[in-house]
C-alpha cells in the first residue's frame, strides 16, 4: 500500500515537473508579447492547439481529485446502512 502512495506523489511530482516549465517558458510571457488582439476565438484556438496537453492532463488530475474526495466521504459502516434502512430509530 505505501508503493502506490509513493508512485502516487512521483508522478505528481512528473507532472509538475513537465508543465511548469511548458507553462513558465511559454512564448505568451515574453516581454514583446501583446494581448491587445486577443480574441475569444484566438483564445479558443489557443486553448486547443498550444495548451492542449496541459489542458488535458489538468482535467484529469481534477477528476482524480473529485472520485477522491467522493470516495472519501462515502461511509459504509454497517451500524449507519442499518439506521438509514431503519429511519433513524
Amino acid at each position: 500500500m505505501r508503493i502506490i502512495e509513493h508512485l502516487g506523489r512521483v508522478m505528481v511530482a512528473g507532472l509538475l515537473v513537465i508543465l511548469l516549465p511548458m507553462i513558465a517558458l511559454h512564448p505568451m510571457w515574453s516581454e514583446g508579447g501583446s494581448t491587445a488582439d486577443l480574441t475569444s476565438f484566438a483564445f479558443a484556438r489557443s486553448l486547443l492547439t498550444d495548451w492542449a496537453l496541459p489542458v488535458i492532463i489538468l482535467g484529469v488530475l481534477l477528476s482524480m481529485a473529485m472520485i477522491g474526495a467522493s470516495y472519501l466521504i462515502r461511509d459504509e459502516r454497517i451500524e449507519n446502512l442499518l439506521w438509514e434502512q431503519e429511519g433513524g430509530k
